[in-house]
């Protein structure tokens, strides 16, 4: 097994109900470099589960601030929004709700999520294409042009992102797929694809 370094440390951090996004080097050099490409000021976040990509961005991207949807309400990813705004004053913020519904009610009331506030997303949050198709909508409803996506060439992600045919693919970053459990990190297989983060962009 190779070497996993870490370049931040997360062992204290909650643990969530599904895989994280870990900080090591090839995801921190890939959000400089997309900052680099495409400055990034204000994310809005598809996915929160514990706040791991959420801390990653944070602590890498310093003048960035982040808007994270998250469905699940639990304990530990409470916890994780308590340590964020301790670390990162007024950067973070949570909505509570499930992207599609939320979609619906930002149709309704643009006090919600107001448009052109917003000048990436960071899509990392259900892989269903369904889900993931909805978010992209709901993402140029609010007329954001900066994509990331997390997992981009996952059979369950690619074919929602195929389906916009004005998202233009401009850099992949391939990390190794590591997972977290009490403390120990490990390698996880994925099925036929590469694990990555994606930058995608509407021209």
């Amino acid at each position: 097994m190779p070497e996993i370094k870490m370049i931040y440390n997360l062992n204290d951090w909650p643990e969530g109900h599904v895989g994280h996004l870990v900080p090591t080097k090839e995801v921190i050099e890939a959000f400089r470099d997309i900052n680099n490409n495409s400055k990034i000021n204000n994310i809005i976040e598809f996915g929160f589960n514990t706040g791991w990509g959420t801390f990653i961005i944070l602590k890498t991207l310093k003048n960035t601030t982040v808007t994270s949807i998250e469905i699940y309400r639990f304990d530990k990813a409470e916890i994780s929004t308590l340590k964020l705004k301790d670390l990162f004053p007024n950067r973070h913020h949570i909505i509570w709700d499930d992207s599609q519904k939320l979609y619906q009610k930002v149709q309704k009331d643009a006090s919600i999520l107001p448009i052109n506030q917003y000048d990436t997303a960071f899509i990392d949050g259900g892989h269903v294409p369904e889900i993931v198709d909805i978010d992209i909508k709901m993402c140029k409803f609010l007329g954001i042009k900066n994509f990331i996506f997390d997992d981009g060439e996952c059979p369950n992600i690619l074919p929602a992102i195929k389906k916009h045919s004005d998202l233009k693919l401009i850099n992949s970053y391939p990390y190794i797929n590591i997972r977290k459990l009490n403390n120990n990190y490990f390698l996880k297989k994925s099925k036929g694809w590469q694990t990555g983060l994606q930058h995608y962009v509407i021209e």
